[in-house]
């Protein structure tokens, strides 16, 4: 508080002296009282800093410091799994005692994810835990849980810096009381991918997505990517496990498998496996086997590298068995492979073929993803362009070259001109042509 010297050093008159010395007094009484407010304010205040905080749940400040320090303290010293990872935790994957971890539930907020964990007759015990480095802005715990003897799970809790549960999502589950259904996950960096399996007559597998945003919520992806069934999903379970693949890495989407024509026993699979997935596209490789129906043994393996689906999308694979009979005694089946561009202006679709024969206990690709279709084209969106239209047929030659039948390869070809008339209509000219060519076996491969 400002006040004037003036009036205190005034040495004029008496009078003014005593006025100066009556207002100097009235001064310093009421800045004593002033001064003693302000010390009786400041020391409450300084005595409610003193008192300890609480959080939401009305833990003393203290407390919840000391357990966000335990809580750190035991994300440091958990065991960490790199990303990309597949989680497909079953009861097969605890068999021996040490398969069983000490995991700190109490620490881990286990409660907050399943209400009934302490509750008794549920009889629910955490059986391991290990985090994933997914941020620096969060936590990210992966916990398995038995609930009771029949029933297992997996979850991934996020949690906040201060060990505080932000969201959980189940990974993987497993029963063995009735074996009705299975999780298992694949989780990237942003990306949890979930394949739900359901047993019954026939096997249902369910793709579904869910994204984990940069703040820690795992918000599920309205999309169901994959609903299929298979009635013989036991052999291509056989079938992946002998491959060393995890379906997780399959583009189930894209699978497929035929009875061979001419043998019954067994069965050709084309199992595409991803080998690098972003934002511009996928890059997969094409496992293709025959697989004997009732040893459920791989009998020929072969892989086909470098598929790749981005702007160009792969849309299909399918298996051609008509009869390509190269040679007196081999017969070979196709891979028909389809492409298809959403590029309005410059449409473009393409199928391409390819022929594979037994060699040993791997496959020969003697025809290499040739043009079985194809179609593009360039126009204005409204109606001015123009479109071609080609489409290959394959007839087995009686002519031979190094031991095996030529192939015939009959085109034709569609040219499509589109314009606007004087009319201002949309008008078009069609040219039809053919053409042949003969592919011949060079002792490898057709060219």
């Amino acid at each position: 508080m400002n006040y004037s010297s003036t009036e205190l050093t005034k040495h004029s008159k008496p009078i003014k002296m005593i006025q100066a010395h009556t207002k100097h007094m009235k001064f310093l009484n009421i800045l004593i009282v002033i001064i003693t407010i302000n010390f009786t304010t400041r020391t409450v205040a300084q005595e409610r800093e003193a008192l300890p905080a609480q959080d939401a749940m009305g833990t003393p400040a203290s407390d919840v410091e000391k357990n966000t320090e335990k809580f750190i303290q035991l994300i440091a010293a958990m065991w960490t799994r790199e990303i990309p990872l597949t989680d497909d935790t079953n009861f097969d994957s605890f068999i021996e005692a040490e398969d069983y971890k000490t995991v700190d539930a109490k620490t881990l907020k286990l409660e907050e994810v399943y209400p009934d964990f302490n509750k008794e007759g549920y009889n629910y015990k955490a059986i391991r835990s290990y985090k994933i480095e997914l941020s620096e802005e969060f936590y990210a715990v992966v916990v398995t849980l038995l609930k009771g003897e029949h029933e297992m799970e997996s979850t991934l809790i996020n949690y906040d810096l201060k060990g505080n549960i932000i969201d959980y999502h189940v990974i993987a589950y497993d029963e063995i009381a009735e074996g009705q259904s299975r999780i298992e996950s694949k989780i990237t960096k942003n990306m949890i991918e979930s394949n739900h399996i359901f047993y019954g007559n026939q096997v249902q597998i369910e793709r579904i997505l869910s994204a984990i945003l940069d703040d820690g919520i795992i918000d599920g992806i309205d999309l169901v990517e994959l609903h299929k069934e298979y009635d013989n999903y036991p052999l291509i379970y056989e079938t992946l496990e002998q491959l060393h693949l995890n379906q997780l890495d399959i583009n189930m989407e894209l699978f497929v498998n035929k009875v061979m024509p001419n043998n019954e026993s067994e069965i050709i699979m084309v199992i595409p496996e991803i080998i690098e997935e972003s934002i511009d596209g996928l890059k997969m490789d094409c496992h293709i086997v025959v697989v004997n129906v009732q040893t459920q043994k791989v009998i020929h393996h072969y892989v086909d590298k470098g598929y790749r689906s981005n702007a160009v999308q792969l849309t299909e694979i399918s298996i051609d068995t008509a009869r390509y009979q190269v040679s007196e005694n081999e017969r070979a089946f196709g891979l028909r492979v389809f492409y298809y561009s959403r590029s309005q202006p410059n449409p473009y679709s393409n199928k391409t073929l390819s022929l594979y024969v037994k060699s040993g206990d791997s496959l020969r690709n003697i025809l290499n993803s040739y043009d079985a279709m194809e179609y593009s084209g360039e126009w204005d969106t409204r109606c001015a362009g123009e479109f071609t239209d080609m489409k290959n047929i394959f007839i087995i030659s009686k002519e031979k070259t190094n031991g095996y039948f030529d192939i015939i390869v009959k085109s034709e070809i569609t040219d499509t001109e589109s314009f606007l008339d004087k009319k201002d209509e949309c008008n078009s000219t069609e040219k039809l042509s053919t053409k042949k060519t003969v592919l011949k076996y060079d002792g490898k491969a057709y060219h």
